[in-house]
């Protein structure tokens, strides 16, 4: 089977109409989101750059965000974003910086602390005349030595084995645990020896899981994959999926498409005007990867950072976003998302160019927007492709993707 070598084409301009499931009453018309939907009493509470906060299950968007006490719940509905409070009750004291993975019945999430980890979940109760939750403290993982973990990410095997992975230290570490997240084994460490900046994130692969790691020390990104299967300690040698030229960042995001095709955005440490601020790796389902350069910096005082990709279920469309910001300009430097469109169907090495703004906070709000999520799994067919913002107030801002293929 041939590997499909990407084809990078940016959809030129964004067309007027809307596919949200809803009207969207925090844009100004489809084109650009200017209000938050909703706020939260965190800082920056889409941040950790690895992390996905969003899932789509029962006909709508659940986001779970960091409050000042722990974790909030809420969902997406006609009415705008509501607030679940009995989940923040449940889970008062414990991390609400977390990466999601949902199931059909149950959503199981990381929580990140200064020196600790806690793996907590959230379990549907049909009964209910209104869709309520359960929620349940699984676990708190701890790293092989004292030290302080920057961000971590979770993920489930072809064999129902859940995994966490995070850097602590200068060590990349993952936790496994074969009972659903009842009981985890200590700590494997995957590698030694990298920058105290950088991080790893687990995804899925077609017959198991892997993990990527920037390794700023060795200037290059890698990956280590384990095979369902083997046991929990058994994994491949490590892969370098690049290497030199300032390749590696702290900055990484993935997601795995039906087809078994891995996609990955991360940053480079090039940071040089009319250079490539960012790559975007692609994995084939045998295994070859492609790294592609893209987002050329125009100039010293333009900011791209933090880039997140996100694609379909039905593998029509593969999306790169980050956040920018123009320093040239009084804080809050007129900072906002841009999202492009990468397709698949031709073959091409252009870097991407161009991309459209989808949030733009107004003015009054005075605070820099950054750190866009999206969700783990490939957007839904029949609903909108929902990403989430965030400023240091607090304020949430949504965009809907389908406005840049309509």
């Amino acid at each position: 089977m041939r590997f499909k070598i990407l084809n990078i084409c940016l959809l030129m301009g964004i067309v007027l109409a809307s596919c949200n499931a809803r009207k969207n009453t925090n844009s100004v018309g489809p084109e650009v989101t200017t209000r938050p939907s909703f706020s939260v009493n965190f800082g920056s509470p889409t941040a950790d750059k690895p992390q996905s906060k969003l899932w789509y299950g029962d006909g709508c968007w659940w986001a779970i965000l960091p409050d000042s006490i722990g974790p909030t719940l809420w969902q997406r509905t006609e009415k705008g974003w509501e607030n679940h409070p009995e989940i923040t009750e449940k889970l008062q004291g414990i991390p609400g910086r977390a990466d999601v993975w949902a199931e059909k019945e149950q959503v199981t999430a990381v929580g990140v602390g200064d020196s600790s980890l806690t793996v907590f979940r959230l379990i549907k109760q049909t009964a209910s005349p209104n869709l309520k939750w359960q929620a349940l403290v699984l676990s708190e993982l701890f790293p092989p030595f004292p030290a302080s973990i920057e961000t971590a990410t979770i993920s489930r095997d072809g064999d129902g084995n859940w995994w966490v992975a995070a850097t602590a230290g200068k060590q990349v570490c993952t936790w496994v645990s074969s009972n659903n997240g009842k009981n985890w084994e200590d700590p494997i460490v995957l590698a030694k020896g990298i920058g105290k900046d950088d991080i790893c994130i687990v995804t899925p692969l077609q017959g198991g899981v892997a993990v990527i790691w920037s390794d700023q020390v060795r200037d290059s990104v890698s990956m280590r994959m384990h095979k369902d299967g083997k046991p929990a300690e058994v994994w491949e040698n490590e892969v370098v999926i690049e290497s030199g030229n300032k390749t590696a960042d702290d900055h990484l995001n993935t997601v795995l498409t039906s087809d078994g095709t891995l996609y990955l955005t991360s940053k480079n440490s090039v940071d040089k005007v009319g250079g490539p601020q960012f790559v975007f790796r692609v994995r084939s389902p045998k295994g070859e990867w492609k790294n592609i350069p893209y987002t050329i910096l125009p100039n010293e005082s333009i900011r791209p950072s933090r880039p997140i990709v996100v694609a379909t279920d039905d593998n029509s469309y593969v999306f790169v976003g980050h956040g920018n910001n123009d320093r040239s300009v009084p804080y809050p430097y007129n900072s906002y998302i841009e999202f492009a469109v990468v397709t698949t169907k031709s073959v091409s090495t252009k870097c991407l160019n161009n991309p459209q703004p989808v949030i733009v906070p107004d003015s009054t709000y005075k605070f820099v927007v950054h750190n866009v999520t999206g969700p783990r799994k490939p957007f839904p067919k029949d609903a909108p492709w929902i990403i989430l913002a965030s400023d240091a107030k607090g304020r949430v801002y949504e965009y809907d993707l389908r406005n840049l293929i309509k």
